[in-house]
């Protein structure tokens, strides 16, 4: 199971067939110190006490959907804005942040080896 942080979602997100994510979603991006953060309606990730983390980079996020289903999201800020939230299946970056590649296009910098 291990440690993860909370996530609580004021921005609304539309998922397909009038599904709804509950109130608080769960990441094993942050640190996993069983901290709380909100994403605000304008797209801002803060901290318990409310001040903005100022987050550059991507999240991944999962929780239960009005259809009792698990949803995974992937949250992308830059300069501490959120830039996108996508379905995992539209995922553009792996765990680690680096983006991921569709299989039949070839990486941008072959590499070579004598």
């Amino acid at each position: 199971m291990g440690l993860f942080d909370t996530l609580r979602c004021k921005r609304p997100v539309p998922l397909p067939d009038g599904v709804a994510v509950e109130a608080d979603w769960q990441t094993k991006s942050l640190g996993c110190t069983l901290s709380e953060y909100t994403l605000t309606a304008q797209g801002r990730l803060l901290q318990t006490e409310g001040r903005d983390t100022g987050f550059h980079g991507v999240l991944h996020v999962h929780g239960l959907g009005s259809d009792g289903l698990l949803h995974r999201f992937e949250a992308k800020f830059t300069d501490g804005q959120l830039q996108h939230l996508l379905p995992a299946g539209q995922a553009q970056f792996s765990d680690e942040g680096l983006r991921l590649q569709p299989e039949h296009q070839a990486s941008a910098y072959p590499i070579s080896t004598p």
